[in-house]
């Protein structure tokens, strides 16, 4: 039976740890940044929508979100095993003696450990501190956030040309003007874990989606839109509420990459004055 001295086992114990934050840390850090609602369809859509067009476009969207989700598993998996492997290889070092009777080795070991346990650490603790402000804001009254797109008076006010099919009190030039903006504003919110911000811009539901979405990947997401294009699908009245489609289309740079993208927001809100326009769902269209 093997017996070890008091600096032996603290350095085995040491490295046990080493290897263990190196899996995790990896498993952390690793993740690929995603635009806003992660590149994926859901929430509510709007009645305008066609039920036999949506039941057609499913089945791929669903193929195309599950070679996503493999690739993303395949990433999430990498990261671990890498840890493992660089964990192993430092453990078949130590173990076999390579550094034997090397002291200074166990200031390095432990500075590594401290490091590594700092950025998981700090990680989490970035995510958890934006969750408790969240949190802290919800019972408050949302600011509201309008899309633009309501002419006061004459429809058509402010340059807007309304067409035949939709309300008088729209105005398109605004509503798409107001919608490029309010997606870039998204964006830098998703990317700077924002959900203060997110929260005016969105229905309840959708939130809660998007808080789930957003929790399953790094802390720090980096994205550029390169291109973007925005075209107004369709406005229609149902009682007091009228619900919107805008169709955004362009480029976004993520981990350093330029993507197309190419997706449908559903937007609702009340048929009154000063009502703002609150997205209810997110579609990913097939191109």
């Amino acid at each position: 039976m093997m017996h070890l001295s008091g600096g032996s086992l603290m350095r085995h114990l040491l490295i046990t740890l080493l290897i263990g934050l190196m899996s995790f840390g990896l498993a952390v850090e690793h993740a690929d940044a995603k635009r806003f609602g992660g590149g994926k369809s859901f929430g509510s859509y709007s009645r305008s929508a066609s039920p036999s067009s949506s039941q057609a476009t499913t089945p791929p969207r669903q193929a195309q979100q599950g070679t996503r989700a493999a690739g993303g598993g395949m990433s999430r998996f990498m990261g671990p095993l890498a840890g493992i492997m660089a964990g192993g290889l430092l453990a078949s070092l130590f173990f076999g003696g390579a550094f034997d009777g090397i002291r200074f080795m166990d200031i390095l070991l432990i500075a590594l450990l401290g490091f590594i346990a700092w950025k998981v650490l700090a990680a989490r603790r970035r995510a958890t501190n934006t969750g408790a402000h969240d949190a802290h804001q919800q019972p408050q009254q949302r600011q509201a956030h309008d899309f633009g797109g309501t002419s006061s008076g004459t429809a058509g006010a402010m340059g807007g040309a309304t067409m035949a099919s939709e309300p008088d009190w729209f105005n398109r030039e605004q509503f798409l003007s107001g919608a490029k903006e309010h997606f870039m504003d998204l964006q830098r919110a998703w990317d700077n874990n924002d959900f203060a911000k997110i929260q005016e811009f969105v229905t309840p539901e959708l939130y809660n989606l998007l808080r789930k979405e957003r929790a399953e990947q790094s802390a720090n997401n980096q994205t550029e839109i390169v291109r973007l294009f925005a075209e107004l699908g369709d406005v229609r009245e149902y009682g007091q509420q009228a619900e919107a489609t805008v169709l955004f289309h362009g480029v976004m740079k993520e981990d350093g990459q330029d993507n197309e993208f190419n997706e449908t927001w559903h937007l609702i809100r009340e048929v009154r004055d000063q009502s703002p326009w609150y997205i209810q769902g997110i579609e990913q269209n097939n191109v």
